[in-house]
């Protein structure tokens, strides 16, 4: 078999065929450029560059922002009232420095109405100028992945409500919160629209997808339709969905199966995910898993993160089907050690087709 550069890896795997080695890579965001970064993607590593196709404005929302040391608050006045949000910044968890919502726009049931405005009111737009521009500079080097919202329902949980208040209102407001889902997903069919025009190829829907926090029932009926109905306008022209669901997905299992993904992408084995990929593969005989490597592995000793990948390569012979890659953010002291060590392991194992034991008789994960 002919030498294979990353892009074509990966774009064998979701056609469905069997390259030369196993797909490696990691978001572009989490590998700080430098002598590391070279010599890691000189052994295979490739990048997952991602952007958006479409920019977005609301005409009758005005937004305050204001910094007050590691916080940032957001006031959005609207002419039916207003939001406001609190997010930490400068969290030093990933590269760059990260940030986290400590306080989200709907606090109270008076809230939804200010915020189904603001959906309303949201423009979309084309802007496909800096996809053609990224493609073009990444060359083979891996892939360009375009990211649309989250589906209405994981909106409304990770952005505008948070878990706790979305789960009380769920309880209590639960025709308020159909109404939002609805009036979101009017909107979200005009950003598929303009993503399914884009020159993109790979789109990613987003959604964080973890059954402690999305029960089955939940997903069947507000996650389930809404993929399925987007997946058909951007398939319609051509491209390849995928979706971040990087939790607990053993109980979701039966459902997810039933999805038109391509691939589900972030999938992340045990031990953080409790689902082992040949399982899900067995499941999902139809889509591509596309893992996450545990962010938890990095922080074990160079022996046993080699050994860990070692196991998962081993557990997912002959290797048709997968990608692996680190869509998670790795704790920046031991992020060399493990970056480090699996690509190594993945250069000198990741041959295709697997053909276990590949290294003595210790058994597979």
């Amino acid at each position: 078999m002919k030498f294979m550069e990353v892009r074509e890896r990966v774009k064998t795997v979701l056609a469905g065929g069997l390259p030369d080695r196993i797909p490696w890579l990691i978001y572009s965001d989490h590998l700080p450029r430098g002598s590391f970064e070279r010599k890691m993607r000189n052994m295979g590593l490739g990048l997952d560059v991602r952007c958006s196709v479409y920019k977005t404005s609301m005409p009758n929302v005005r937004i305050e922002v204001r910094v007050e040391g590691d916080y940032e608050y957001r006031i959005y006045h609207t002419p039916k009232g207003d939001l406001s949000t609190k997010v930490r910044t400068g969290l030093q968890f990933q590269f760059p420095r990260g940030s986290w919502t400590t306080e989200h726009p709907v606090k109270e049931i008076s809230d939804i109405k200010v915020l189904k405005f603001m959906i309303e009111d949201t423009v979309y737009e084309p802007d496909y100028d800096t996809y053609k521009q990224l493609d073009e500079e990444l060359g083979e080097d891996g892939v360009v992945t375009v990211g649309a919202d989250y589906t209405p329902l994981m909106k409304i949980i990770l952005v505008h409500m948070g878990f706790r208040t979305f789960a009380i209102m769920l309880k209590r407001n639960l025709e308020e919160i159909v109404e939002l889902i609805e009036a979101m997903d009017r909107k979200y069919v005009e950003m598929y629209r303009i993503i399914a025009d884009s020159p993109a190829d790979i789109v990613r829907i987003g959604d964080n997808i973890d059954s402690v926090f999305v029960s089955p029932a939940l997903f069947e009926k507000y996650c389930l339709p809404y993929y399925n109905k987007y997946i058909d306008i951007l398939r319609e022209k051509g491209k390849t969905v995928t979706s971040h669901m990087d939790g607990r997905l053993r109980i979701l299992k039966d459902l997810i199966a039933k999805t038109k993904f391509n691939a589900i992408e972030a999938f992340t084995p045990p031990p953080l995910g409790d689902l082992h990929p040949r399982e899900a593969k067995e499941a999902w005989k139809d889509k591509v898993i596309w893992m996450n490597f545990p962010e938890s592995i990095f922080l074990k000793t160079p022996e046993e993160i080699r050994y860990y990948t070692i196991s998962l390569l081993e557990g997912i012979a002959p290797g048709k089907g997968y990608i692996i890659s680190v869509t998670e953010d790795i704790h920046p002291e031991h992020f060399r050690k493990g970056i480090g060590t699996v690509t190594e392991t993945i250069h000198r194992y990741g041959v295709l087709p697997i053909e276990p034991p590949l290294l003595g008789n210790k058994a597979s994960i």
